[in-house]
């Protein structure tokens, strides 16, 4: 198959879901998103692939390229596995110390490739500086400089991470609803844990947003977000310009793009 009727498989692989798409032309055409089982098998995850395949028209023998970005290791080695057997295709894992990717944290290998594949993918479609917050287990910050240099960042709790956290570790407080209180007082003791996580987590992100515009020395510099959560908390964060909910999927085309080059 010519490179330019390549598909290209993608995995973000996360600690709470798994989300893979498939690529035709640079152009993502189907796109699924499950939840990460550390006891799933290879033939398991060939069984998924059959079924998003089947979802957008496309005959798993034509897949010719797969790649990788993991933040769960067992399970990307075992989808590794399935891209080898299943499709017969050697996968690229995404990692923080790849040629084209100018690298900032002491050491580059410990940046999560979830958020490689969002600072390479962001700068591409915004250019720098550039902060990226992605919603998910955790919430993290990176921070992208004008030239595409990646600087580091910042990592909190996710807001469904903290909600658990505090029901299992109090023995009398109820499991939170995930929205947004009117009331900056509680009158209930479901109210009182939203306005602790919810209007908590915003002040918290609007005063680190502000604190990293000003080592970076651009009170100005563009704010993104993605990730599952980040639909319910942008709304409340006026510094965010856009949501981009594929912004690690197309970080791995990206990258597997470059990677023709090495």
């Amino acid at each position: 198959m010519s490179d330019n009727s390549q598909l290209l498989l993608a995995f973000d692989v996360g600690n709470t879901h798994i989300v893979m798409g498939i690529f035709r032309n640079g152009d993502l055409v189907v796109r699924r998103r499950m939840s990460t089982q550390s006891s799933r098998t290879s033939d398991e995850a060939g069984v998924l692939v059959k079924m998003l395949c089947q979802d957008g028209g496309i005959d798993p023998a034509q897949i010719d390229a797969v790649a990788i970005a993991s933040v769960a290791p067992k399970t990307g080695m075992v989808i590794g596995e399935m891209a080898e057997s299943f499709l017969g295709c050697k996968p690229l894992f995404v990692h923080g110390e790849i040629p084209g990717f100018a690298n900032h944290y002491r050491n580059p290998r410990a940046v999560g490739a979830d958020r490689v594949c969002d600072a390479v993918a962001g700068f591409a479609k915004y250019g720098g500086p550039l902060l990226i917050l992605d919603f998910g287990t955790a919430i993290t910050f990176d921070a992208i400089e004008h030239d595409g240099a990646y600087m580091g960042g910042v990592i909190m709790p996710g807001i469904e991470t903290s909600a658990q956290m505090l029901k299992t570790t109090t023995a009398l407080l109820p499991e939170a609803r995930l929205t947004f209180p009117e009331n900056a007082i509680g009158k209930t003791t479901d109210e009182s844990i939203q306005i602790g996580l919810m209007t908590g987590a915003v002040f918290s992100i609007r005063g680190i947003i502000q604190r990293m515009r000003d080592e970076l020395g651009d009170s100005d510099a563009t704010v993104i977000a993605t990730g599952g959560m980040a639909k319910i908390i942008v709304p409340h964060l006026p510094e965010v310009k856009s949501i981009e909910p594929n912004l690690v999927l197309e970080g791995i085309r990206i990258i597997h793009q470059w990677s023709k080059l090495w």
